[in-house]
């Protein structure tokens, strides 16, 4: 069963980054990490914001028509003469994505928020960003502000790092923004070189990032392996469903939401992880970052575990 939140009140989650349309094989799909989650929990019924940009052109247009399918406001939808963002996805014989990213992007020019904006990341219960468009001082600014206003929300970070799109300054600085950060085993190893952590496992890992910064929670996804959670000094590790893999475009993604959605609702570790494995599971079992998927499949979605 998916839990609900409290009676008579809507979780709101605001989103900051980037917004590209992924051309994948079956042709081009809405995407951007950081959308994604958004994305996904306005599918679970929350108020959902996103501050991006799109470029004055047909792919923005269509962006915007999308964005509001998708159940995701547009009014911090920024306009900029810089294109669209546009992403080449390659998918290799299991489905796993390779990203070649296009630049310059409309994402790459997020300007400082206004009063409305601020009055909106307010009331958030969650932001989200990710590092791709944090390289930019615009994007950068901009998320301070709203962190600044939201208060309490819950922080997550996806790292989410791409190839030649991130430094070591970068990720000290948005770790030090966040409460919840989550990533992939692969990053985990990055993260370990880079700031001096232990590499493994993923609870010693945990443990010293959550010591060095103001975090209550990290966790590392693992593919086929499951993941793990440290979650207020609490550690859980669940392992994955076995599925049929369609692609793993956004899955994680998904996770990340899934995870969202479990913090701000209470839940033991152990059931956020359930939630969280079981959407992104869900997700790399369809086409594209966010295909169509509804509460009641989530909650009887139960396939054989390894």
């Amino acid at each position: 069963m998916i839990p609900v939140t409290e009676p008579g009140r809507t979780p709101r989650v605001l989103g900051i980054g980037e917004l590209v349309w992924d051309m994948l094989p079956g042709g081009p799909r809405l995407g951007g990490a950081p959308f994604n989650v958004v994305a996904h929990l306005a599918r679970f019924g929350w108020l959902a914001e996103y501050v991006t940009a799109v470029g004055r052109d047909p792919q923005g247009r269509r962006a915007l028509d999308e964005i509001g399918r998708l159940g995701v406001g547009t009014s911090l939808v920024q306009g900029s003469d810089r294109p669209t963002g546009l992403v080449r996805v390659r998918l290799d014989a299991a489905g796993v994505p390779d990203y070649e990213i296009a630049s310059p992007a409309a994402y790459e020019a997020i300007v400082r928020l206004d009063g409305d904006a601020l009055e909106i990341a307010s009331h958030a219960d969650v932001l989200v960003f990710g590092t791709l468009a944090q390289r930019f001082v615009g994007t950068r600014k901009a998320t301070r502000q709203v962190v600044e206003a939201a208060g309490g929300a819950v922080r997550l970070y996806d790292v989410n790092l791409r190839r030649g799109c991130w430094d070591p300054a970068l990720l000290h600085e948005l770790l030090g923004l966040a409460t919840i950060v989550k990533l992939n085993d692969e990053e985990q190893a990055t993260l370990a070189t880079v700031l001096e952590l232990p590499d493994s496992p993923i609870e010693a890992f945990a443990r010293a990032l959550a010591a060095r910064y103001p975090v209550r929670g990290v966790c590392t996804t693992r593919g086929p392996a499951g993941a793990g959670l440290l979650l207020d000094d609490v550690y859980q590790e669940s392992p994955a469903p076995r599925i049929d893999v369609v692609d793993t475009v956004g899955a994680g993604d998904a996770f990340a939401a899934g995870l969202a959605y479990g913090v701000v609702n209470g839940l033991p570790a152990a059931e956020i992880l359930d939630l969280a494995i079981r959407l992104g599971a869900l997700v790399a079992s369809r086409p594209g970052a966010i295909p169509a998927w509804s509460l009641t499949e989530l909650g009887t979605f139960e396939p054989p575990t390894l």
